[in-house]
């Protein structure tokens, strides 16, 4: 069993590159793979980029788990032949448990292409692992994750979590536990990030969760065939992409119940090499992220998008159909359409008890010499979920009309006679809107209602103030 797309990918090369990774074997796969060899196996996929740690954590993998028999690599290593040369050891005990493919980092397409071919080096392994270059291990830590797994309340779960800090040198390992995540907004980019709580405590129980790192995941193997990585995306859309394909297509994210994994943030130790600078890479990389970004755009329905290489292969690779994006939505309190969260988002109040779970400041919020994120107010959020019923005529002649009104208002503000203002045509507009998807309507409609609301409450209390002489 091996990753099966529905049909070949648009792109020759990457084609390519995905056939040569579903034959590649490791020096101890077997001649065939049967059914039911993958019975108990981990798949831990590895996305490399000029990594002095990567050989390390490839060590301390094997080192660490309670059967080292049962877990499989695929690693995509992106490097520098020459210079890299002395970061390839030490090698694993296990070595020949590890597929491997090498590119020349020149080469590479970001983050997401390389974990796209890694994961075309699943072999039907019933667990799968996703991790950053740069980890370290408990002791046992497959059986924790596989237990944890296994505890999950739904059949379609995924395990995510900001994994506690190790620093190096040294490999000194944090005392935190792994928490929930949460969100600051939307940056100037239009990326959503999240990022994680530590804990001082194991959670020691399982917490829902809208968001996901993508340095840490566990889940059933089965997950790469159902809902593979996005090879057009990019490090800025990768997280939030994979998190809002998971919830569509029916699949939940939970928090880790214990500790097995150890991540390095802080990079300062990173091995000074020689020129990096390649304009050819550059290039071609800010050209595939800028594509990333409207493909992300135009799947949250912030714009509509007809450009044939950015919407590539999205029928393989877009939104599932089992849950929308209005529910995540409203659960979240993220409203992609406009690019905005509610303060409760930020706060994580998508996860019920969180007040309970940990305690926390929200610098966006709470520091006023932070930026403040664009906030949507929960009202209109409520707002949007209603209307969101609505068939899309009465949408329309909703939208048409308040449209108009406002026109007449803003016209009358302006002291313009009747005769000096441009009639709308109610009729061309009608027309118009009724192109649209129900749900744009139902967001436009609530934004531009709940913008009424607060100009009416506003000249109420400009009126009462001049009422009253103030």
């Amino acid at each position: 069993m091996s990753l099966d797309l529905a049909h070949p990918l648009d792109d020759p090369a990457l084609q390519a590159q995905y056939e040569a990774a579903r034959a590649l074997r490791a020096p101890d796969d077997p001649e065939a793979f049967d059914a039911g060899w993958g019975a108990g196996r981990i798949f831990v996929s590895v996305a490399s980029f000029r990594d002095p740690e990567c050989q390390k954590t490839l060590v301390d993998l094997f080192e660490k788990a309670a059967r080292p028999d049962r877990v499989h690599v695929g690693l995509i290593r992106q490097h520098d032949a020459v210079e890299d040369a002395a970061y390839l050891v030490p090698e694993p005990a296990r070595a020949g448990q590890v597929r491997e493919i090498r590119v020349d980092w020149r080469d590479g397409l970001g983050v997401c292409w390389a974990r796209f071919l890694a994961q075309a080096l699943w072999r039907g392994e019933d667990y799968f692992l996703q991790i950053d270059s740069h980890m370290r291990f408990e002791q046992g830590w497959d059986e924790i994750l596989i237990g944890d797994l296994e505890g999950c309340p739904t059949e379609n779960s995924v395990i995510a979590s900001a994994p506690p800090p190790y620093l190096t040198p040294g490999d000194t390992l944090s005392d935190l536990f792994p928490g929930v995540l949460r969100t600051d907004g939307f940056e100037s980019s239009g990326a959503l990030r999240f990022t994680g709580l530590w804990l001082a405590t194991p959670l020691e129980r399982h917490v829902r969760m809208p968001f996901l790192l993508a340095g840490c995941l566990f889940a059933p193997g089965r997950l790469i065939a159902e809902i593979p990585y996005d090879p057009y995306a990019a490090f800025s859309t990768e997280e939030v992409s994979y998190a809002l394909r998971l919830f569509t297509h029916g699949w939940d994210i939970w928090s880790a119940p214990r500790r097995a994994i150890w991540h390095q943030y802080k990079r300062d130790n990173r091995v000074k090499r020689g020129d990096m600078t390649d304009l050819s890479f550059t290039m071609r990389n800010n050209e595939w992220t800028g594509r990333a970004f409207h493909r992300f755009n135009h799947m949250t329905g912030h714009t509509t998008v007809l450009d044939a290489p950015i919407l590539v292969d999205l029928d393989l690779f877009g939104l599932g159909e089992a849950r929308g994006l209005p529910e995540f939505e409203a659960w979240t309190g993220v409203d992609f359409r406009y690019k905005r969260i509610t303060v409760d988002c930020a706060r994580a109040r998508f996860i019920p008890d969180i007040d309970t779970i940990a305690s926390f400041p929200v610098p966006v919020l709470d520091d006023p010499a932070k930026v403040r994120p664009a906030l949507v107010e929960p009202e209109e959020m409520r707002l949007r979920e209603v209307l969101s019923s609505w068939e899309v005529p009465a949408l329309a002649a909703e939208l048409v009309d308040l449209l108009i009104e406002l026109d007449r208002h803003r016209a009358a503000r302006e002291g313009k006679p009747p005769h000096a203002r441009l009639q709308p045509d109610r009729t061309r507009l009608l027309a118009d809107f009724q192109t649209w998807d129900r749900y744009a309507l139902a967001c436009e409609l609530a934004k531009l209602s709940y913008t009424v609301h607060l100009m009416n409450t506003l000249d109420e209390m400009q009126a009462g103030l001049a009422a009253s002489g103030g």
